[in-house]
């Protein structure tokens, strides 16, 4: 029905239609991500609107859309051979590509992407103030979401999973100097720590008597 058109084009990145447009916004997009679909598929759909959640995880990044077959040539050029596709450009350059709606490789490749947190040549202080805003929710923990390595980073995911609000983590295991700097950063000395844009809420602890107070979920979307 045409309500329903407008409901699936409004969940969808922002559509790129010219060369020229694709253009511009690749040159002034640190970060970019490009979905190449076409209006027959279903997949394309989905796709397009799980990335349109992704942006209020990934605010560092920039979201289109592109029907491959209205922009032929330059679905040809970035070597798209079937739909979905998505590429990815750091500062203007191609720096990865999934083929197909593999969400798992497609937010492990926007992780990779905004990784500003793991570039050695920056001082840390700067890392972890990119890390801990990396997403609008960013969680610190033992672990990842799909396997909690102690018993606080699995309460604390069950609390998040329960507002079904978006958020990112950072397994705190996987790099000895954010583990260990972060505690001086966040001056919170244990884990797991949640972020909401970029400023700590707190640990497990906090995050009970938010529920208990039925402040959760507001909180997290900084509306509290």
């Amino acid at each position: 029905s045409e309500c329903l058109f407008f409901f699936e084009r409004s969940r969808m990145p922002q559509p790129v239609d010219t060369q020229e447009s694709f253009d511009n916004t690749l040159g002034k997009s640190q970060c970019l991500c490009v979905h190449f679909g076409a209006e027959w598929c279903p997949p394309c759909k989905e796709l397009d609107a799980a990335l349109t959640e992704m942006e209020t995880e990934f605010t560092g990044v920039t979201f289109v859309s592109v029907d491959a077959e209205k922009l032929e040539g330059l679905a040809e050029a970035q070597g798209v051979e079937s739909v979905p596709h998505v590429v990815f450009f750091k500062d203007g350059k191609k720096c990865g590509e999934v083929s197909g709606a593999k969400m798992a490789e497609i937010r492990a490749a926007l992780r990779s992407m905004t990784a500003v947190e793991l570039d050695p040549s920056r001082p840390i202080e700067e890392r972890l103030k990119a890390l801990t805003s990396r997403s609008n929710v960013m969680l610190f923990m033992k672990g990842n979401p799909e396997a909690p390595k102690c018993g606080f980073s699995r309460q604390t995911i069950e609390l998040l999973n329960e507002t079904g609000v978006p958020y990112d983590s950072f397994d705190i295991l996987s790099n000895e100097e954010v583990r260990q700097e972060l505690k001086k950063f966040s001056n919170w000395p244990t884990y797991p720590q949640l972020y909401v844009k970029g400023e700590l809420v707190g640990g497990l602890d906090v995050l009970k008597e938010l529920k208990d107070e039925g402040e959760l979920a507001d909180t997290l979307r900084g509306e509290a």
